[in-house]
């Protein structure tokens, strides 16, 4: 190799490295900024710990629940003090071998968790996020 092409590989190298340190950087900026919502992140094991993830009432926005699949296979709805929340467990037609679970908050109320998740079928766990449903972008009335 000539002197110009071991200059220029170093020279790239340098240029990756910054691009990959600038990379890193800008990805802990994003972690470190403050996070003004409350979050909570909530496992789901059987039918009570459903019950206790969607009805408790915690003052938090949103919740992460990480659920086991065949415990939201099998629950048709969640009894709260305010009302039952439907729970839909679904194979998504658009993307086949995947599963869609939605919680829509009892109706007739404007306080409750609308909660949405996406898993392949094969999964033992899904990832569920939830929104107070006065939050939501639009109703289920």
């Amino acid at each position: 190799m000539n002197k110009t092409g071991k200059s220029f590989a170093v020279i790239a190298g340098t240029a990756l490295s910054w691009t990959i340190f600038g990379g890193t950087f800008m990805a802990t900026e994003a972690s470190a900024k403050p996070h003004h919502h409350s979050l909570n992140l909530m496992s789901v094991n059987n039918k009570a710990e459903l019950q206790r993830a969607i009805c408790m009432d915690s003052g938090a926005t949103t919740k992460l629940l990480i659920a086991k699949m065949h415990v939201m296979k099998h629950a048709k709805s969640v009894k709260c003090k305010n009302g039952s929340a439907a729970v839909r467990f679904r194979e998504d037609k658009s993307d086949p071998g995947h599963v869609l679970v939605n919680i829509d908050p009892p109706k007739g109320g404007n306080n409750g968790l609308d909660c949405d998740g996406k898993a392949d079928l094969g999964l033992h766990f899904i990832g569920i996020n939830c929104l107070n449903s006065n939050l939501e972008s639009a109703s289920h009335n």
